[in-house]
């Protein structure tokens, strides 16, 4: 099996996974599960950093859209956050 093969295996078991576990758990809030997916996407990229080069970059550009998407959930946060007070 090649590397980007074991990668998006890796990926879609972990965030299986994961997400029957915050269903189980009752989860209900979306901003926590885009938070957990974001977490272990990161993780697991950084486990399978012995890409080539044009993969790398490839996986930059997606780490940097969850990372754009993860800092505007945390900034809907905020907000709501500020609101109450």
């Amino acid at each position: 099996m090649k590397i980007y093969n074991q990668y998006i295996v890796a990926v879609a078991i972990v965030l299986l996974l994961t997400t029957v576990l915050l269903v189980a758990t009752g989860q209900t809030s979306l901003d926590t599960y885009y938070s957990f997916y974001f977490i272990e996407a990161l993780i697991i990229t950084e486990l399978f950093v012995y890409f080539n080069k044009k993969s790398r970059r490839a996986l930059i550009v997606v780490s940097t859209v969850l990372f754009s998407g993860f800092i505007i959930v945390l900034g809907f946060q905020v907000v709501k956050s500020l609101a109450l007070f």
